[in-house]
């Protein structure tokens, strides 16, 4: 069961692609891979078997030790330059410059495999690698170890000793004990310990800024000490368990004494120009030419994410509330399994609540230093979604809390991303802000000076946010606005405005109740060059009833954005009350499932149970 929850976390956590099923030739066909100058690929390996499963072995992270012989000898032919961590923390420096097609080998957790298997490896291929150690299961913490590896397959500090004295094999933290999730909301979720706050289910309350940083100080000092010790060597950095690192626990790090810093997620960082380096997760033991193609499917688009196709339902949390957590578990097994049916992979989740009717926000769905807490329910709906259904989660706040309730929305930001680090991004809700810049294409100054209130509380936002969230997750926000004039000069040039600032731009439109703004923004579209398509996310309102005409006119609405490069679309006001309606009728055009032979019908279907 823990290592069920710890692939939960690490695959919910990692911006991990899998690696797609090639045919032989497409694998044999020549492909380049370029690097900048000090740029760097970084791969994660962990347990190495003998007896691992072409596929679908019980481990997921082995790779088998002919698979990995493979490797080392394929990277010495394709002319990869095996480095060290002494050489990234040199370039980070301006001391030295990395080879040309720079590659690091790691190995995570400090199983028995890394000397008998991976260290004899090394040694005939002459190649060194980095091995992360969390100390606490080396020194006797072994539950967990044991869950993961079984009784007695954890590496001795003397073996760690000739590995470190043969030149071969650098040793780093893995942590001391954060190698493990912890207690995240009222829920019972558990989340990595080193970015959770921990939630104290007795006094119903979170652990305090004092006491988070006070922890992971605490442990990560620990570790280095112990590494210091037992193998004499200096360590300066750390990889996080599961990848799991903030802006804020990375400065803590550095206070611990582990000034390099290595998550998950992407394979090619620059090491003079990030503190956080990222790693590929290496999965269902592949060969050295899957290997090649997750580095080239990293480097193509890891970077870039907004080329990414994406589906979108929005959601308020309101029709989530509840007398109590059984409740609110039923309905959130019974949303869940209808996002899962329909196969989309974005949630967007508004935050926030008009909780007396009086127009005004008042209350929110996660703990916070200025609003009224309605329900402590974010958490939980943000980590199921990714860890049951894999659907990343934008989270919505309206952007008159600032403008006109003078709420702080950075402070407010700040509170939500940090009891929701592994939350994909933040949706600000500009209400009619943008109007007049949609509306004209030459702004007048008083249009001008209202884009640019946005942005700025859209950027003192993203700059809180950003600090408390994951890393290995590329953050992003978007700026939603309504359409509901048939004037769109000036959807162009907010566009091109936007991607300065912001990385998406979020439409909202009801081609039924008015076709003709529909055909205005489609008239539009057609001026858009690709980058500015890229960023653009269209979503519909949905009624009901809908007469077969106006499913069948929905229906081409969605055809035409696609033939028009759109490829981010969604359902702007999905409920339970909506669902088999879109279901139904809408699978094709929002469906990101390989075939629509592969439809589960969720009305039809048992609801995903308890996790």
């Amino acid at each position: 069961m823990k290592k069920f929850i710890n692939i939960l976390i690490a695959m919910s956590l990692t911006g991990t692609l899998v690696v797609p099923n090639l045919s032989y030739a497409e694998l044999q066909k020549p492909k380049q891979i370029k690097l900048q100058d000090n740029q760097f690929v970084t791969l994660t390996f962990h347990d190495v078997r003998d007896d691992v499963a072409k596929s679908g072995d019980r481990d997921v992270y082995a790779i088998s030790t002919k698979n990995l012989a493979q490797y080392l000898e394929w990277i010495q032919r394709e002319g990869w330059q095996p480095i060290r961590l002494e050489d990234i923390w040199l370039a980070r420096q301006g001391k030295k410059i990395l080879p040309n097609k720079a590659l690091l080998l790691t190995f995570d957790d400090g199983a028995l495999s890394s000397y008998n298997r991976v260290f004899p490896l090394l040694k005939q291929y002459k190649t060194p690698a980095v091995f992360a150690i969390p100390t606490s299961w080396i020194n006797g913490n072994t539950k967990d170890a044991y869950e993961a590896y079984g009784v007695g397959n954890l590496m001795t500090w003397p073996q760690m000793r000739e590995m470190a004295a043969s030149g071969y094999a650098e040793f780093v933290s893995h942590s001391d004990n954060l190698h493990r999730g912890i207690l995240a909301n009222p829920q019972q979720n558990m989340e990595p310990a080193a970015i959770t706050r921990q939630y104290f289910e007795k006094q119903k309350t979170y652990e305090t800024e004092a006491e988070y940083r006070s922890r992971v100080v605490a442990d990560l000092k620990k570790s280095k000490q112990v590494l210091d010790r037992e193998l004499a060597i200096n360590s300066r950095a750390i990889f996080w368990p599961y990848g799991a690192v903030t802006a804020e626990s990375e400065e803590l790090a550095a206070k611990a004494g582990l000034p390099m810093s290595f998550s998950l997620g992407s394979v090619a960082p620059l090491a003079d120009s990030v503190k956080t380096y990222q790693r590929a997760l290496i999965m269902d033991n592949p060969t050295p030419e899957m290997i090649n193609q997750e580095m080239l499917e990293f480097l193509n688009y890891v970077r870039a994410p907004y080329k990414q196709r994406k589906s979108f339902l929005r959601f308020d949390l309101a029709e989530m509330q509840s007398a109590d957590n059984e409740q609110f578990n039923q309905k959130l097994g019974q949303l869940l399994d209808r996002v899962d049916g329909l196969k989309t992979n974005t949630l967007i989740l508004k935050a926030v609540s008009d909780s007396n009717g009086d127009g005004k926000i008042d209350a929110a769905y996660f703990p916070n230093r200025q609003l009224k807490m309605q329900q402590d329910m974010l958490n939980r709906v943000v980590w199921q979604s990714r860890t049951r259904i894999a659907n990343r989660v934008y989270a919505e706040l309206p952007i008159s809390l600032e403008t006109e309730q003078n709420v702080d929305l950075a402070m407010l930001t700040a509170d939500l991303v940090k009891n929701n680090s592994s939350i994909e991004g933040l949706m600000l809700d500009t209400g009619s802000m943008l109007d007049c810049a949609i509306g004209q294409q030459k702004w007048t100054p008083n249009c001008e000076a209202q884009v640019n209130r946005v942005f700025k509380i859209k950027e003192r936002s993203k700059e809180q946010a950003k600090y408390y969230a994951n890393i290995s997750n590329n953050y992003q926000t978007a700026l939603k606005v309504n359409l509901e004039k048939t004037q769109l000069d000036g959807l162009k040039p907010l566009l091109d405005y936007t991607l300065e600032y912001a990385d998406f731009l979020y439409v909202e439109l009801d081609p039924i109740q008015q076709p003709e703004v529909f055909n205005a923004f489609v008239k539009q579209l057609k001026t858009l060059n690709e980058k500015e398509q890229q960023y653009l996310i269209a979503s519909f309102n949905v009624q009901t009833p809908l007469s077969t005409q106006q499913v069948k006119q929905l229906k081409k609405s969605y055809q035409q954005l696609r033939s028009l490069a759109i490829q981010k679309v969604g359902v702007n006001n999905y409920s339970f009350n909506l669902a088999k309606v879109i279901h139904q009728n809408f699978y094709p055009e929002l469906s990101l499932n390989s075939s629509p032979l592969n439809y589960r019908d969720p009305f039809t279907q048992k609801v995903l149970e308890k996790k």
